[in-house]
């Protein structure tokens, strides 16, 4: 049995899902992409100008017909992520402006080489599931640094890939350049490598350009994340249960276009909730109110039986520091137990504003070490060994037992910890863990050779780079 986290009862759950359905029904969201208003107006909701009234019924009916679980493959066609059941998955950021270099151990704008370097990096990593372009590419031209940066995880990484086109063009040719990184558009349809992002604007707006996006991933069945953030106290009442109440709303109101567009289409549901810092007004990372309202937004998707979004691996701190890895921790252990299914953000520092490739490496050590902390404890006769208690008997030891040497590869030995005395740490001139987990960073963009793709898929991904 693998330990969990229940935050909600069944009725605080109902309650809240009420509560949602009927935020949508009376208040509505605002709405103006065309298609979408007419499969709305089509299926019974009320349309009023740029305000429209979704009724419980239709809302029930799109939770009913997404699927509850999700295959996502490798560029390879190697199953990579079932998002079913307590099976978290961890991926790091998609768009920071800055990175923390580890190599200069300086911050800079995200350049192309560095989203190269994290796509290496996060190949390497066993723990990190997909790859990200982890910053927005500031030395390419603007309108193309979001394929830029696709392009440098499918040719550096065989992992699944989320990716936030900024247009519809944008998305059109992300999968484009997708298909080709799998050998065509029917085994990308078959296999999914390309998971998209996109979100509504909190609170209770759904922008065009995102709506569009939502249309397109349905009608093409591209898996997509539809996941507001709000902050409360900013953009949501100052309330666990009303920020959740509202971002459920926001994203099962997508959920609804999404599956009236096409029933059946993969859909991932999710919600960052965040809240403000009333001394700084930043939108905090580190705080515990974030990562207590991300586990009950995994409760939530649990309750209606969707797929779920969630964060984790992220600090308000600006550098690598004891606040750093206190923050990433306490996040990384709350996703597990509550069973967020596609975890991201793992690496993302200074409230959402710096990427730091040598805490993703840090937190890929701290996954393993959780993963073998709620891991299954077993209770049978050959686990309790009563028979070896009995034969060592009191006083005796059990070192040089043939059980302990049956027995001790199951022990979880960490990489980058360390676990040496004071004689070891003075002898061995041992590195602080910041420095260990540096070098280890270093070595591994250094070091790592990602399977290339073929050279006819990587001319023709330049080529559309090229034309946008």
């Amino acid at each position: 049995m693998k330990p969990t986290i229940r935050l909600l009862s069944d009725d605080q759950q109902s309650a809240i899902a009420t509560a949602a359905f009927e935020l949508l029904e009376r208040v509505g969201i605002r709405l103006t992409e065309p298609e979408a208003q007419e499969l709305l107006d089509g299926a019974g909701a009320h349309v009023e100008g740029k305000r429209i009234y979704i009724p419980a019924h239709l809302v029930e009916d799109a939770i009913r017909s997404a699927p509850q679980c999700i295959s996502i493959y490798t560029r390879d066609g190697d199953l990579a992520m079932r998002l079913e059941e307590h099976a978290s998955y961890y991926g790091a950021h998609t768009d920071a402006p800055d990175v923390l270099d580890p190599f200069t151990n300086q911050r800079h704008e995200c350049q192309e080489r560095d989203v190269r370097c994290n796509a290496v990096l996060i190949d390497a990593l066993p723990n990190i599931s997909y790859t990200t372009a982890s910053g927005l590419v500031s030395d390419r031209r603007p309108e193309i640094a979001d394929r830029v940066s696709l392009a440098q995880c499918l040719k550096n990484s065989t992992k699944p890939v989320l990716a936030m086109p900024i247009t519809l063009q944008a998305l059109v040719d992300s999968r484009e350049m997708a298909a080709l990184a799998v050998g065509g558009e029917n085994a990308l349809q078959a296999r999914p490598l390309l998971i998209i992002y996109s979100e509504p604007v909190s609170p209770l707006v759904h922008p065009d350009e995102s709506v569009k996006k939502l249309l397109y991933c349905a009608e093409h069945e591209i898996p997509l994340v539809y996941t507001p953030f709000a902050a409360m106290g900013g953009t949501a009442p100052l309330s666990q249960a009303a920020i959740i109440t509202q971002l459920c709303a926001e994203s099962l109101s997508g959920l609804v276009v999404h599956q009236l567009k096409r029933r059946g289409a993969p859909f991932i549901f999710g919600g960052m909730p965040s809240v403000m810092d009333m001394k700084t007004t930043i939108f905090s990372y580190g705080a515990p109110e974030f990562q207590l309202g991300n586990s009950l937004m995994a409760e939530m998707a649990h309750h209606f039986g969707l797929p779920s979004f969630g964060t984790a691996g992220t600090s308000d701190s600006q550098i690598f520091d004891g606040q750093a890895v206190l923050e990433v921790t306490s996040s990384c252990i709350m996703a597990a137990l509550s069973g967020a299914k596609l975890v991201h953000d793992v690496g993302l520092l200074g409230n959402a504003t710096v990427v730091m490739p040598d805490m993703i490496v840090a937190t890929d050590e701290i996954i393993t070490m959780i993963r073998h902390l709620l891991s299954d404890v077993a209770v049978n006769e050959e686990a309790l060994a009563a028979d070896v208690i009995r034969e060592v008997g009191p006083g005796g030891e059990f070192v040089t037992h043939s059980h302990t040497l049956a027995n001790f590869r199951d022990i979880w030995y960490p990489d980058l910890l360390f676990r040496g005395g004071a004689r070891a740490w003075g002898d061995a001139d041992q590195l602080a863990f910041e420095q260990r987990v540096n070098a280890r960073t270093r070595e591994l963009i250094e070091s790592h050779q990602p399977e290339p793709l073929p050279d006819d898929a990587l001319k023709q991904i330049e080529d559309i780079i090229a034309r946008a």
